[in-house]
This record gives C-alpha cells, sequence and structure tokens, in this order.
C-alpha cells in the first residue's frame, strides 16, 4: 500500500484528497451543518472558499518544501533539518492562511472571522500542513532507500583496458581471474580472455566488490558459475576444474587444505 501511495504524483494525490479534505472541513468548521439536518443547504460559497484556501496552503507548502530540501541531502535528515523544516512550513502557513481568511471573508462575505473561530481554524490547517509536510519527508526516504537498494543490488560494471582498448564487462559476464608474472587475465562467461591492466590479484579487489568471487590460490579469484568439477586430493587438498577454458590458462586449480573449509562453506552458501 505504501509503496503505491509513495509513488503516486503528488499533484495527483492532492487533487484527489483536497475536495473531501475542503468537502468536510465546510461542514464540521465554517458551515457547521449536516445533510440530515434541518433547513440543510449545500454551502457552494463556502466550499469553494474551503477548496481555495487548502489548495493554495497546500501548493505554498508544498513549493516551499521542495526549494529547502535543495539545500541538504535528502538521505541524511537530521532533527535540525526536520524541526527548521516544519517551522518554515507553520509560519508559512500562518502567514497564507491569514491572508486568504480575512480576505475572502471581507470582499467576498462581506464579514470579519472572529479571533477564536480563526484560531480554530488555523489550528486545523496547521494540522494538515503538518501532516502534508511529515508524508513529503517520509516519502523522500523511502524513495531514495529504493534507488539505493536497487544500485546496490545491480552487478557493477568493470572498466577493463588492454593496451589501448578499452572495454566495459558486466560483472555477470565474468566467470574467473586469473594471474602470472605480474599479469591478470579475465576470462569470460563465453570464454573469452581478456588482459586486463591490474598487475596483481589484489589489485582487482582493492578496486571492485569481491562479494561473488573467492580466492582459491595466489593464482585464481573465482565465481561460483566457474566451477564445473571438485575433486579431493591427498593432504585434504582440492582441485578444482573450471569451467569455460581458456588459452594458455590451467582449465584446473588447487586449493590447499588450510583454503579448502573456507571454500566448501562458501560453495555451500
Amino acid at each position: 500500500m505504501l509503496p503505491k501511495l509513495f509513488r503516486t504524483n503528488t499533484r495527483t494525490l492532492r487533487y484527489l484528497i483536497l475536495p473531501v479534505l475542503a468537502l468536510t472541513l465546510t461542514h464540521l468548521v465554517s458551515y457547521r451543518k449536516l445533510p440530515f439536518e434541518a433547513g440543510y443547504q449545500f454551502p457552494w460559497m463556502i466550499f469553494s472558499a474551503v477548496l481555495l484556501i487548502c489548495a493554495v496552503c497546500c501548493e505554498a507548502n508544498f513549493i516551499c518544501y521542495s526549494q529547502l530540501k535543495k539545500r541538504f541531502t535528502i538521505h541524511s535528515f537530521s532533527r535540525k533539518d526536520i524541526f527548521r523544516q516544519l517551522i518554515v512550513s507553520g509560519i508559512l502557513t500562518g502567514v497564507v492562511f491569514g491572508f486568504l481568511v480575512y480576505s475572502i471573508n471581507y470582499f467576498v462575505f462581506d464579514s470579519i472571522t472572529p479571533i477564536t473561530r480563526f484560531l480554530s481554524a488555523l489550528l486545523m490547517a496547521e494540522l494538515i500542513i503538518l501532516l502534508e509536510t511529515l508524508y513529503f519527508i517520509t516519502r523522500d526516504l523511502y524513495l531514495h532507500h529504493q534507488v539505493q537498494t536497487t544500485a546496490t543490488k545491480a552487478p557493477p560494471v568493470w572498466k577493463i583496458t588492454s593496451g589501448r582498448t578499452t572495454q566495459m564487462i558486466d560483472e555477470n559476464d565474468i566467470a574467473y581471474l586469473y594471474s602470472q608474472s605480474g599479469m591478470v587475465y579475465l576470462v569470460c562467461q563465453s570464454g573469452r580472455k581478456l588482459l586486463t591492466q591490474f598487475n596483481s590479484l589484489n589489485e582487482v579487489k582493492e578496486r571492485y566488490p569481491m562479494d561473488s568471487f573467492f580466492q582459491i590460490n595466489r593464482q585464481y579469484l573465482i565465481k561460483l558459475s566457474a566451477v564445473d568439477t571438485v575433486m579431493k586430493e591427498v593432504n585434504q587438498k582440492l582441485r578444482v576444474k573450471l569451467s569455460p577454458t581458456a588459452p594458455e590458462i590451467p582449465e584446473a586449480a588447487m586449493i590447499s587444505r588450510y583454503r579448502s573449509v573456507d571454500f566448501k562453506k562458501w560453495m555451500a552458501q
């Protein structure tokens, strides 16, 4: 429910809620009569005035929120930022609401709103704007979290430079990396072998996230999809056959008994 609500266009949501809100305030605060009471007539003028006041106050608050939000990053909302946002929204609402109420009553209804009635209506307006502002803050935090989560789950793209050629390789296309004589080769799932700009596997590990990889020895950094078969050797060593194979790269690698335990745990994940 909340995800759909947060992804709904703000103005669309306002257009749906404001008439209902204005209708409720008209009958409970301004007109103070309900349809089933004697002498009831739908108060079109009052309803129109209340709807206008609600629309202007909410729009002014939305513009104010949008301008203030530009001054700080959405993911680092502090208590100070939230408090400042609420204070500014409250002051702006009081000014706009007061101007509209007294202007409409004086020029349209030819009357002056009693101070007690004005204060009760202002309190209601401030409560509505408070809820609207808290909705904006909650929505933006949620959407930011969703974007960050999606970005975290998305596999990174590796920038591989070989001589004068630079290629962008999706992490999903990588099978394993092989290091020999100060050179690191990348083997794709298709079996294509690329010479990279790295001199050691440690450089690769410092540059890119290794959540999907396991270093079985000094020469190989592999993904689970590259494991073809695992064979037991003497002294609790393991022999791993890799797939796909690549020219001039051994198709099998040895894992010491000290690494074999971690390798089995990694395989079991």
